[in-house]
């Protein structure tokens, strides 16, 4: 068999395509899908890149950090971004003067040819990476709207980029082991490889026709833009349409109704509720595995419709005591709100005597059943992989350590210059260096040594966690256990313990994402000294403009942001850094050993990591005796994480979400796999993108965004009735559910 010039050069000149073909990957998915092709002239940091890959970050950092502040949790589509700037590249290939210059013997070109697929997936690397809200971001938001202490520019800037970098370096010296193998297939970057390479590689992506005989981009930006102008009834016009409450319509001035069917912001749990609002449903629930969302949702079900309803109505830990089911607030004992200022000492930590002096501090029930799950979700994670992965993980990890036989893939690669690990190394060391000064110097109560413990245990679970992840998929994550440990280590230290849980967290979670991405670099054979660059670039323009609009949104929207005042429409909560507030007071201001100690009502919830590892177990041995049931497809760590799905009081979209997902996955999946095959990803993709547009669309021009002169709120009326005075009255909520001034028929 004759094969290209081109073949030859990624192959190697000893090497036929028969042969790389008997060599090809272990992994029956990874030789379906990833090319044993390559041309080795392609650029991948063009001028091109550099422009698109700065636009899409700078623009998804943005959308990516204005909702993390609001109670829709939309995402910035990096499906659009694929589409979006491969339109883009080949455009500017066309215009871009094709003139070569020289600076100082390096010679380069504005437009060194086509639009290429090394360039295009290196714009979706970096902006992936730069399409997130930062973790310091909520430290930093946390200190500001609750303690009232603004880290200056310098000091947040060091923050983010720590927390966000550190891992990196981590990366240099774990890629020997979780990148090269063949084994090690990581395996979310499969998607990703058909979709680049069918844009690039075939005629029939390009020139599709979908419904109409529209063209692939047709139908992308019709959908996309017809949500995004449906977005505005349930967003702007008509948010009663966001919490659909039609059950409590019937009683709306009953206590025990609001608690149970209200799903406004600091309501109740909205049994049945519904939600026509997309960003609530998501795409997600289009293609995710049925199993894993029926688990989802399962868990969700159980803990919010039966679980609460018996704590609530029968009044179980004094649920009624602190009003609101849903909160991540503390209350003391006598259900007065807790306010940590007053127990403070004026270096942020915790006065025990002034502590010691009041009502002891507690929390709601389903605040605490939170943690529960959540390391019900950890034990669960961990022992269902061993039960149900473990012989064969220690069988690939064994293999992938000891083999002689180089991946082709890897093989392939070679052809490029590696990354020093010296690089790593200095990039690590630089890092760690700047980490220890922001938390010496901007007052977060962590020691140096304390950090270099956060870091520790990074490291202990990086290797281990990230081989689970790249074999099979899935891993337990190191935000509650840091947190908890911390909160032995260094007990009253309320910024001490955030501190601690960003970077313990974030140096294993930040590595893992650098390894992926060199995954994805070794199917698309980007040089990686490109994609060590890319992914950097990426960091630093995403947090740079993370920490520009965290600024922007906390100073128009503080009062909502803090729970000072309620916006009228609900979308201004601040739940997320509220939540990320109450675990700060509950392992750091407080310490475990006050919330869940042995005198606590609360002193259960340990049990969680017990009753998680167990389940697995139990499943294991029941597979042993009836092996002709699947009983590995009920992952107890997936129904816990649903159980634990909203800490904040957002049970929005439940219903719909679930019937979403049966009509994708239960259905089209099944009986229709062409048409889903064709029309799934690229309508998700569209969908969310639209959603996330009208959002950023309405909080820049009419919310505020750029100057709160600016806001405009859209006339009352029946389905956005508030009076004058901003609020609801007279019912409570948007979603006519509630009794305002807190007069309540019954249930008190």
């Amino acid at each position: 068999m004759e094969i290209s010039g081109i073949e030859k050069a990624c192959i190697g000149d000893s090497v036929s395509l028969e042969e790389a073909e008997q060599e090809n990957s272990k992994i029956e998915a990874v030789r379906l899908v990833v090319p044993l092709t390559d041309d080795p002239s392609l650029i991948a940091l063009t001028f091109r890149f550099w422009v698109l890959s700065t636009f899409f970050s700078i623009l998804g950092s943005i959308i990516q950090q204005y909702y993390m502040f609001r109670v829709a949790s939309g995402t910035f589509s990096i499906y659009f971004v694929n589409l979006a700037s491969y339109g883009m590249g080949t455009a500017m290939a066309r215009v871009l003067p094709t003139t070569k210059w020289t600076i100082g013997g390096y010679s380069f070109s504005l437009n060194p040819g086509p639009f290429n697929i090394k360039e295009h997936a290196l714009i979706g690397i970096a902006v992936s990476t730069a399409s997130t809200s930062a973790y310091a971001i909520y430290v930093l938001s946390v200190m500001d709207l609750f303690l009232h202490y603004r880290v200056n520019a310098l000091g947040a800037m060091i923050l983010i980029t720590t927390t966000q970098c550190l891992g990196y370096g981590m990366a240099g010296t774990l890629r020997k082991y979780l990148v090269y193998p063949g084994e090690m297939v990581w395996w979310s970057n499969l998607v990703q490889v058909v979709f680049y390479n069918a844009m690039h590689n075939t005629d029939e992506f390009k020139n599709k026709t979908m419904i109409r005989g529209w063209s692939y981009m047709k139908y992308f930006w019709v959908f996309c833009g017809g949500m995004f102008l449906y977005e505005f009834i349930p967003q702007f016009f008509a948010p009663m349409l966001i919490y659909f409450d039609w059950i409590c319509w019937f009683k709306p001035f009953d206590y025990n109704f609001w608690a149970l069917f209200s799903s406004h912001a600091g309501g109740g749990v909205g049994i049945l509720s519904l939600t026509f609002e997309w960003t609530f449903i998501g795409g997600t629930t289009m293609w995710m595995p049925l199993a894993t969302q029926i688990a989802q949702y399962g868990g969700i079900i159980l803990s919010y419709w039966v679980i609460f309803p018996v704590i609530w109505l029968n009044n179980i830990f004094n649920a009624k005591l602190y009003g609101r089911p849903l909160t991540s607030k503390l209350f003391h004992l006598d259900g007065k709100p807790f306010n940590i200022t007053t127990v403070l000492n004026p270096d942020y930590t915790i006065n025990e005597e002034k502590y010691n002096a009041g009502v002891p501090v507690t929390m709601t029930p389903m605040y605490a059943l939170i943690f529960l799950y959540s390391f019900i979700a950890l034990g669960g994670c961990v022992s269902h992989i061993i039960c149900f992965h473990g012989a064969t993980i220690w069988k690939t990890w064994k293999a992938s350590i000891k083999s002689t036989d180089e991946d082709i893939h890897y093989k392939m690669m070679k052809a490029y210059p590696e990354v020093p690990q010296l690089w790593y190394a200095i990039f690590y060391v630089v890092m760690l260096a700047l980490s220890m000064m922001v938390v010496e110097v901007y007052e977060l109560q962590l020691p140096w040594y304390g950090l270099l413990i956060a870091v520790a245990i990074g490291w202990a679970m990086t290797l281990p966690i990230g081989a689970m992840v790249a074999i099979t998929g899935t891993g337990p994550g190191l935000n509650v256990i840091t947190q908890l440990l911390c909160g032995f280590i260094f007990p009253g230290k309320t910024i001490a313990n955030m501190t601690f849980k960003c970077y313990g967290y974030m140096a294993m979670y930040q590595c893992h994402t650098l390894l992926s991405d060199l995954k994805l670099g070794v199917y698309m054979k980007i040089p990686p000294r490109s994609m060590f660059t890319a992914q950097v670039w990426g960091t630093i323009v995403g947090g740079v403009f993370n920490y520009i609009t965290m600024i922007i949104i906390i100073n128009t929207k503080r009062p909502f942001l803090d729970g000072t005042t309620d916006d009228p429409t609900g979308l201004w909560t601040g739940v997320n850094p509220q939540i990320y507030w109450g675990s700060a007071l509950i392992y750091g201001a407080l310490g475990p050993a006050k919330m869940f100690g042995k005198s606590s009502q609360y002193n259960f919830i340990y049990w969680g990591f017990l009753i998680g590892a167990v389940i697995p177990v139990i499943q294991w041995g029941l597979s042993k005796k009836y092996p002709n049931v699947k009983w590995s497809t009920f992952n107890i760590a997936v129904f816990a994480g649903g159980m634990s799905q909203y800490p904040g009081g957002l049970a929005i979209g439940v219903i719909c979400g679930l019937i979403v997902c049966l009509i994708w996955q239960g259905w089209l999946f099944h009986y229709h796999k062409n048409w889903w095959s064709k029309y799934t990803f690229i309508l998700s993709a569209a969908l969310d993108t639209g959603a996330a547009f009208t959002g950023l669309f309405l909080f820049v021009f009419l919310q505020g965004g750029i100057h709160p002169k600016l806001a405009y709120n859209f006339p009352s009326w029946f389905m956005n009735y508030y009076t004058e005075e901003g609020d609801n009255a007279p019912y409570k909520s948007v979603d006519r559910c509630g009794a305002a001034g807190n007069k309540w028929e019954s249930g008190m």
